[in-house]
This record gives structure tokens, C-alpha cells and sequence, in this order.
């Protein structure tokens, strides 16, 4: 079915009013020694969430507090075991860092249930449920034979990824549908290679000169100083080449997730750039550099309003939708255990 309509989906909130909340936040957070930090996080994403606005109508984040904190003091306490016993037996924390690797992707998982739970629209929670077994293969399995295959694997992997996340979700009784394929994603990763081979070119360049510098009787020391030149010219950009690589590749991946993802009639069209969220990236570094980290909220209101607003969502009749979504909803479908209901601050 073709959708037709454009229905407009924007970001309302604005900087000077999420520093508010922010800097509060932080306070109180530092006099109760972080235990205010669950309640920060369910304010932030309450106000984010309310902030954004799809035909009018604004999302919801229906998280408690205390399911943040429980997924933050089991979190806490993991982490206490592992600093005492690292001082104690290196065989404990080393155990314990091999569990919590077979586990990532359980809390992956989890993590991702949980997000997806807490959002609604229109009173319609969002729901995950990708399996454990496939998140092993594309978040465990997979990034390891990118090592064995010197990268070439990336791509794939990429794609395995984002098909995982889009096709998993479901809105009310909707699930969505991942309609991409491989090939973009090679192109993505190919540029990225291209970029990424500048520093370590100019780098060789350098071996290379001082080589044929040292074999042609010049002094060592010469040679060595120009291999420092560059040296530093090489490492200065790869770092001004790592922050361009990741914009290129979240803005690229982002669009390749929701241009071909379809949501019973409704359709998506992304269209982040690279070169924008390089700037922002980049200047929201400066302002926060400048202002001591004032600026936070300002940049994340800033990124936030971005991608949103790249965003763009048609469909057919958006209200008879969400009507026929909610329809034939029952309590235990949505009213999973609590037991494993909490945040773990993945997704």
C-alpha cells in the first residue's frame, strides 16, 4: 500500500529549559550520592519524550524511578565485586568479566525490552522481541570475525545488526518490517576505509621516506626528524579523522534503518548527513570546552532536534492506524513480569 500523507513529526523543547532540569539534576544527584540519578534519568527522558511531537501529539515515557534504580544498584553492586576481588584473586574478576561477556546478549536484550516498554504514543506502549540466540550471533559472534577477516566482515555485520533492531519491533498489535539489504551497507564501510586509510598513509609515507633517506647516506638524525613530522601529522589526523568516520557512519546507518523500515502502512524517510552532524558534533565540542560543560543540555537538545527533524513519517490514515493497532490488546501482553523490568542503561 502506498502511503500518501506527510504527518509531521517535530522536536517543541528548547535549550534554556532542559538546562533547568539538567543542572537540578546534577545536584541532587551529588548531594545523594547518585541515588537521585534514577529519578534524573526518568525527568530527562520524560521531557525529551514529551518534546517530541508526531501529528501533534507528543510521546510518552512511562518509566518509574525505581525500576531505574534497581538496574543501577544491581549494576553498582556487580561492579563493587569486581573491584574487591581484582585486589583479591584475578582469577574472580577475570571469571566475573568472562560471565558478563557470554551475558551482554541477554542484557542487550533486556535492555532494549525495557526501552521499547516505556515509550508510547498515543497511549500504545512499543514492544521488542528479538531473541537472545540472535543477539549472541550479531552482537557477540559476528564483531569477532570481523577481527578474523581483517574487517571485510564489518559490513555484514552492520547490516545483521540494524535488520536485528528493525524488524523486531512491534507497535501494539503492528510489528515493523526491515525491507534493506547488504549492499549499502558496503558502500558505507568502503568510504569509511577510504577515510580511515588518509592517517596511515601519510604515516607510511613518512617510514617509506626515512628509509630511503637513511640508504642514501643522510644523516640518521635527519631522518628521524622527518619521520617525527610526520609522525605527528599522521596521529593529528586520524584523531581529526576518527569524530568525521563516526558521524559519517551513524548518520549513513540511520538513514539505511528507517528508509526501509515499514510499519504495517506507515513509511519513513531519513535523511541525516554526515557533513551536519560533523559540524554539530564539532562545534558542540567547542561550546563545551569553552562554557566547562554547561553547554550539555544546549548540545543535547541541539542533536536531538537534528534527527527529528530529518525525520519524516507518511501513511495512509494515521488515526485509523493507531486505532487498529490497539485493537485485540490483552493484559498479559502487556503486562510482562516485572521481574526482569528494570533499566540496564544499554538501549
Amino acid at each position: 500500500m502506498k502511503a500518501t500523507k506527510n504527518y509531521p513529526l517535530e522536536f517543541t523543547g528548547h535549550g534554556g529549559e532542559y538546562f533547568r532540569i539538567w543542572i537540578v539534576n546534577i545536584a541532587l544527584s551529588l548531594i545523594t550520592l547518585g541515588i537521585y540519578s534514577a529519578w534524573a534519568k526518568v525527568r530527562t527522558k520524560r521531557w525529551f519524550y514529551s518534546h517530541t511531537l508526531l501529528d501533534n501529539n507528543p510521546f510518552s515515557y512511562l518509566a518509574t524511578p525505581m525500576q531505574i534504580l534497581k538496574g543501577r544498584l544491581i549494576a553498582a553492586t556487580f561492579l563493587i565485586i569486581y573491584v574487591i576481588s581484582s585486589n583479591i584473586s584475578p582469577l574472580i574478576s577475570g571469571s566475573m568479566m568472562l560471565v558478563l561477556g557470554i551475558a551482554s546478549p541477554w542484557i542487550i536484550v533486556m535492555a532494549l525490552r525495557f526501552a521499547a516498554r516505556q515509550s508510547a504514543y498515543r497511549g500504545l506502549r512499543l514492544h521488542f522481541s528479538g531473541t537472545v540466540g540472535e543477539a549472541a550471533v550479531v552482537y557477540l559472534l559476528l564483531p569477532i570475525t570481523t577481527i578474523f577477516t581483517l574487517g571485510l566482515s564489518l559490513p555484514y555485520t552492520a547490516y545483521r545488526q540494524v535488520r536485528y533492531l528493525a524488524s523486531n519491533y512491534s507497535y501494539g498489535q503492528t510489528a515493523t518490517i526491515y525491507t534493506g539489504t547488504m549492499k549499502p551497507f558496503w558502500g558505507v564501510y568502503l568510504i569509511a576505509l577510504a577515510l580511515l586509510l588518509i592517517p596511515f598513509g601519510i604515516l607510511g609515507f613518512g617510514a617509506f621516506r626515512a628509509y630511503g633517506m637513511i640508504a642514501m647516506g643522510i644523516p640518521k638524525e635527519l631522518a628521524m626528524a622527518s619521520m617525527a613530522g610526520f609522525l605527528i601529522g599522521g596521529v593529528t589526523t586520524l584523531y581529526l579523522t576518527i569524530p568525521i568516520l563516526t558521524a559519517f557512519i551513524q548518520a549513513r546507518k540511520a538513514n539505511l534503518f528507517y528508509n526501509h523500515l515499514e510499519l504495517g502502512e506507515i513509511r519513513f524517510t531519513s535523511a541525516q548527513r554526515a557533513r551536519d552532524l560533523i559540524w554539530i558534533y564539532l562545534s558542540n565540542l567547542v561550546l563545551i570546552a569553552l562554557t566547562v560543560g554547561l553547554y550539555i543540555p544546549f548540545a543535547m537538545v541541539r542533536i536531538t532536534r537534528y534527527r527529528i527533524h530529518r525525520l519524516q513519517v507518511y501513511g495512509n490514515n494515521l488515526d485509523n492506524f493507531v486505532t487498529q493497532s490497539s485493537e485485540n490488546i490483552n493484559a498479559t501482553g502487556s503486562e510482562i513480569s516485572d521481574l526482569f523490568d528494570m533499566d540496564i542503561g544499554i538501549a
